[in-house]
């Protein structure tokens, strides 16, 4: 399985405004020395050894996420405004011509989830089919009311492209595909949400974002803690610093410290910090990331849990 990240923001869309911009333009040339600039070679070297912050940006887009398997077929995960970019990229394949078949499962259906929907330009073409899945039994008319006519002015079914919809019940193993299987559990956080493990070939990858896990819910972890131990990738809701997530209790999110403890005891492979709060810029998100590995080493010096933060256009494959 392959999995690309779209839309890695919570809650908000939130990019690099202009002042950023200059930031990241002034810290780099306040770094470089003559030798960095000589010519194309010593620029990339010189760009590469840049914090992640200074050379790039984690992106500002809401969530989404693909995964392919091994035949290559498309599952979505979620429509956030990350989804339009996917989209444009999907209209150079076999969804630009009106041929097109992908899943697409939905945890919840609050805003920062579906807001790209109407502007995902493979939607239209009559021919394309798009499967949505989801343990919410309502995940049709939901999505109609997104296209009332007093919040968009193009309703749901103007939309040609075939569209059915799938509820699974909870902890239902289901298939996607002829490789992967899947099935749901449900997460804490305001309205409801459901976290998703797809398995293919022995490999797995776990979605769980806005998935509130805090001190009272590590209490009485052990009941999740089967459902994720062994995943190859764990994609995990870390919105919020752990002295922030004491502060916003029922809010919905965790925190990279409470994430790094539930990978370890559920001894995960890879984890990856995701859903990073808006008012996050890309150097406090270079450090909330330094801060989690320096957690990781104090519990786990020598493990071999891999931390990432995720980032638009970023690809893991299992």
């Amino acid at each position: 399985m392959k999995i690309k990240f779209w839309g890695v923001r919570g809650s908000i869309g939130s990019p690099i405004r202009p002042e950023g911009v200059k930031q990241k333009v002034e810290k780099i040339l306040s770094l470089a020395s003559p030798t960095d600039i000589q010519n194309e070679q010593s620029i990339l070297r010189f760009l590469d050894s840049l914090s992640f912050s200074a050379s790039s940006t984690y992106g500002g887009n809401t969530t989404c996420v693909e995964i392919r398997d091994k035949d290559d077929n498309l599952i979505i995960i979620d429509g956030g405004t990350g989804l339009r970019e996917l989209g444009n990229q999907m209209m150079s394949t076999e969804f630009g011509k009106g041929v097109g078949h992908a899943y697409w499962i939905l945890t919840h259906t609050h805003w920062d989830h579906i807001q790209g929907i109407p502007f995902f330009v493979p939607l239209f073409l009559p021919g394309n089919h798009f499967e949505f899945i989801s343990s919410l039994p309502d995940i049709e008319p939901r999505l109609e009311h997104q296209f009332v006519f007093t919040h968009f002015p193009v309703s749901f079914d103007h939309y040609a492209a075939k569209k059915t919809f799938r509820y699974i019940e909870e902890g239902e193993v289901f298939s996607l595909g002829s490789h992967i299987k899947a099935f749901s559990k449900a997460v804490r956080h305001p309205g409801g949400s459901y976290s998703y493990r797809f398995t293919e070939d022995g490999k797995t990858i776990i979605f769980a974002s806005d998935a509130e896990f805090n001190l009272e819910e590590m209490e009485n972890i052990d009941i999740y803690i089967d459902y994720f131990t062994g995943a190859d990738v764990l994609v995990f809701d870390t919105q919020y610093t752990f002295e922030e997530s004491l502060q916003k209790i029922d809010w919905g999110h965790s925190s990279a410290s409470i994430a790094t403890d539930i990978a370890l005891r559920a001894k995960v492979k890879k984890l990856v910090m995701f859903h990073h709060d808006p008012s996050y810029d890309d150097e406090k998100l270079d450090l909330v990331y330094l801060r989690a590995l320096k957690y990781k080493e104090m519990f786990d010096p020598h493990g071999a849990l891999e931390i990432i933060m995720a980032y638009e256009s970023l690809e893991i494959e299992v």
